[in-house]
């Protein structure tokens, strides 16, 4: 009956809060060993400007996080606002991308299948050959990683707080004896169940994901019951891993992708949370040195100007985001991008 009654609470508190996407047009795109990765779209409402964005989420997270249902939050709908053709995708196993073989992945994966199969997926819809990639944690390395995998699909890129080191995670360090109690199974689950009591306390352990006092109470709750998924096993593993000997590393250890960021030429915008427990400014600030093309580095906080000091997810749900973050990540990508002129019509 206690479980009933668990499950019950969990359904009644989702519902409650769940936000209906938004997007203009769901497209699928089909990876090589049969993945459907689901790419939401939002039309340019501005003078359109070229290249398009893909956005891409966090390791616990969907693509929800970037295209958030409640408007004032949505970054793929700002980046729209501002006249660029965006796309927010779900990897493997996230959000809408729920069907296909086999069941277990890593991030190495994700490079390999999800990431050129969305980027063809931009290419049909649009024509371009080229996109600009806006990540965030886990879709910021992602995205980093790619740009010298993939150095004619990608145009440059916006990476919102990428733990490429783990030198400087002193916090989370702490928490490492303990990481055999994690699985990545559940996330989805607690986190729907937690919804009714989500900013009324402000945890220790929550203070990974976000600077939780920077979060309007509602939007707390709605995150939680939209956004946070389960994190795939082997990914975690992959984590983990990174974590312990400081490194970042294919799952096999055979390709160093730390490595990789000194041989990409596109131009990158690096952004760090001033309070941020995940990817600290210092951690954030190592990957910027690494990387060869043209660059700039900024750590969101009050020494910045801001009206707070930003910790992890709060780069995005933070109440004063809309107004002091999201308008850095536009002002970036225009400056790197054209204006499409429209074509004449014929005489």
């Amino acid at each position: 009956m206690l479980a009933l009654l668990a499950v019950a609470h969990t359904f009644f508190w989702g519902w409650v809060y769940r936000l209906r996407p938004a997007h203009d047009e769901l497209r699928f795109a089909k990876t090589q060993d049969g993945w459907r990765v689901a790419v939401a779209r939002r039309v340019p409402r501005g003078k359109p400007r070229w290249p398009p964005v893909l956005l891409c989420h966090g390791l616990s997270a969907n693509r929800a996080s970037l295209d958030f249902g409640v408007p004032r939050y949505s970054l793929a709908l700002a980046l729209a606002g501002a006249g660029f053709d965006t796309f927010a995708m779900d990897l493997r196993g996230h959000g809408d991308s729920r069907r296909g073989s086999p069941p277990a992945w890593t991030f190495d994966t994700y490079l390999a299948q999800d990431i050129p199969a969305a980027i063809e997926e931009v290419r049909a819809a649009t024509g371009a050959d080229r996109v600009f990639w806006v990540g965030h944690s886990q879709g910021a390395l992602l995205g980093l990683v790619a740009a010298g995998m993939y150095p004619a699909r990608i145009a440059g890129v916006v990476a919102l707080a990428p733990p490429t080191h783990f030198h400087a995670q002193d916090a989370l360090r702490k928490l490492l004896p303990y990481a055999f109690l994690a699985t990545g199974r559940g996330h989805r689950f607690f986190a729907r169940a937690a919804t009714p009591i989500a900013g009324w306390f402000h945890p220790g352990l929550a203070q990974f994901a976000w600077n939780s006092r920077n979060i309007d109470r509602r939007v707390y709750r709605q995150v939680l019951a939209n956004v946070v998924e389960d994190v795939p096993p082997q990914v975690l593993k992959q984590f983990l891993d990174w974590m312990r000997r400081d490194r970042f590393t294919s799952l096999d250890g055979l390709t160093d992708y730390r490595a990789g960021l000194s041989g990409a030429r596109q131009p990158a915008l690096f952004v760090s949370g001033a309070v941020d427990l995940l990817a600290p400014p210092p951690a954030v600030r190592a990957g910027y040195e690494l990387w060869a093309g043209e660059k700039e580095y900024w750590n969101a906080g009050r020494e910045a100007g801001l009206s707070v000091d930003y910790g992890h997810s709060d780069l995005i749900f933070g109440r004063n985001a809309p107004d002091e973050i999201f308008p850095r990540v536009v002002t970036w990508l225009r400056a790197h991008s054209e204006e499409v002129l429209p074509v004449p019509a014929p005489a």
